[in-house]
């Protein structure tokens, strides 16, 4: 999050002073893009500040298109830092309901897999649509991470002392570890008409299983499993419009996130984590 030194004269109303999140990726000219759908890019070309091609935000100034900046009202000016993770935890539950669109679907029993900031934030998002939701990770039943899930109505479940595969069928998983073994064996927690969502990226050659099996599986119960990617400036708009209702619904919650805020000049701090650490911020304002 920054605050707006100087722009152009804009449709968006930006102005001087203004608070503002700027989108991670900037589109190439395939007929996605072109369409305001970068994070569905046909050629690869695209560029992603901090990532693919153009330097990242963090320091003192730094340019963007005016057009991929999202404007952040001052009620929110304390969480939106966490804006770009929650953008991708929208697009994932607006596309699993969009592709769902091809039947009759009530889904009310949701699992994510993996309890870091995104993992988190997704709960938040699935808990305000009313989804029962369970989340694991490997951390204790007493951490922080495991404390916040049930805050906010989940169930949290450590995976060493209970088994992914002992918790029933799920209509809607989102796996978030990155782990290939885990993401496999989330196949067989769906429901009939079940979606299972990847949200991690997957090394080669970790996880083997029948795949056979699992192909059948997805045929006779009409499952579906897909991969979303980074996320386009609707879905930030999208975050920020759930950030207000999370902070009525459940106060505290997201602030309860930042677990360590530190200065430019303490970034190795920010970098490396300890376990009980959720979302580092590095703050600019505050003195070396």
């Amino acid at each position: 999050m920054a605050t707006v030194e100087a722009v152009p004269e804009n449709s968006a109303g930006i102005q001087s002073g203004d608070l503002v999140v700027p989108t991670v990726r900037r589109p190439d000219d395939c007929i996605n893009c072109r369409a305001g759908e970068s994070d569905m890019c046909l050629t690869g070309q695209y560029k992603e500040h901090g990532i693919k091609g153009l330097h990242g935000f963090c320091s003192d100034y730094t340019i963007s298109d005016v057009s991929f900046l999202v404007k952040i009202p001052a009620r929110l000016s304390e969480v939106a830092v966490l804006l770009e993770p929650m953008s991708v935890a929208e697009k994932a539950v607006l596309q699993t309901f969009k592709i769902q669109e091809r039947m009759v679907w009530k889904p009310k029993k949701a699992l994510v897999l993996g309890t870091g900031p995104l993992g988190l934030l997704t709960v938040m998002a699935l808990r305000i649509k009313g989804f029962e939701v369970t989340a694991v990770a490997t951390r204790p039943r007493d951490s922080l991470k495991a404390q916040l899930v049930q805050k906010i109505g989940g169930n949290y479940v450590n995976s060493n002392d209970q088994p992914i595969n002992s918790l029933g069928k799920f209509d809607l998983v989102l796996e978030e570890t990155g782990v290939a073994s885990v993401a496999a064996d989330a196949q067989g927690l769906l429901n009939p008409n079940g979606v299972l969502c990847l949200l991690g990226i997957y090394a080669p050659k970790q996880a083997s299983q029948d795949i056979g099996h699992v192909y059948a599986d997805i045929v006779l119960g009409n499952k579906m499993t897909f991969g979303s990617v980074n996320a386009n400036i609707r879905y930030f708009q999208k975050g920020l419009e759930d950030f207000a209702t999370i902070q009525q619904r459940f106060p505290g919650a997201l602030q309860s996130l930042f677990t360590k805020v530190v200065p430019p000049s303490g970034f190795l701090q920010a970098y490396n984590p300890t376990k009980d650490d959720i979302k580092s911020v590095i703050n600019f304002g505050l003195p070396s």
